[in-house]
């Protein structure tokens, strides 16, 4: 498979909500290519909204999933210690519909299957740009609220 750039959306999970940031990852390839711009901004657009939707406190999912996420944290010393990130693969359709979504299982198949849920549930607003590569890349980290 040859080496390619890929986009990476950091989300940190803060209470019920989700930050989002969008930073380029160019280090997989050889030449010191720039991440366009409109993959960049796509990328952004696309953790708002993951960000809204995993951030839903009316969402009966979201709140299971939160849970479960906030009885993982472990102390260290007195101080919380949340559980490593979360890396998610995210695959988009043409229309924005997300397709597929790829990430290692959480240990817990009722959270695995929330979390698949929250990401495929709503389409995103705009297409992905035709010349985007997929996945993009989604780090989800627990934080302290």
């Amino acid at each position: 498979m040859p080496r390619r750039a890929r986009l990476r959306v950091a989300l940190g999970w803060l209470g019920l909500g989700l930050a989002s940031a969008a930073v380029p990852v160019t280090a997989l390839a050889q030449t010191q290519q720039q991440v366009p711009q409109h993959w960049i901004s796509y990328a952004n657009l696309a953790g708002s909204q993951l960000q809204s939707t995993l951030g839903d406190p009316a969402s009966e999912t979201v709140v299971r999933l939160h849970a479960w996420m906030q009885g993982r944290i472990s102390t260290k010393e007195g101080q919380p210690v949340p559980p490593p990130p979360v890396v998610v693969r995210v695959w988009v359709a043409p229309s924005g519909k997300i397709d597929r979504v790829a990430f290692d299982s959480l240990g817990d198949a009722q959270a695995d299957t929330d979390l698949r849920t929250l990401l495929t549930t709503q389409p995103l607003a705009e297409p992905p740009p035709r010349d985007m590569r997929q996945p993009m890349v989604l780090q989800l980290s627990l934080g302290a609220t």
